[in-house]
């Protein structure tokens, strides 16, 4: 999957953890002053589908 856009707390709620890959979200790209990407850490999608969580089995390493 190249991207997914959706609105509100759902992508990283339900979208990101059932993705194949580990997936960071890309906010207002196309906003020069607002464009943010926040990486598929903990703190930013659910614990399951960081790849720094370390979670047997949950997270995802590559």
């Amino acid at each position: 999957m190249d991207y997914v856009a959706l609105l509100g707390a759902r992508i990283v709620d339900e979208i990101v953890p059932t993705l194949d890959e580990p997936a960071g979200l890309a906010v207002d790209i196309a906003d020069e002053d607002g464009a943010m990407f926040f990486p598929p850490v903990n703190g930013i999608v659910p614990d399951g589908a960081a790849v720094d969580s370390g979670a047997g089995g949950g997270g995802r390493e590559h």
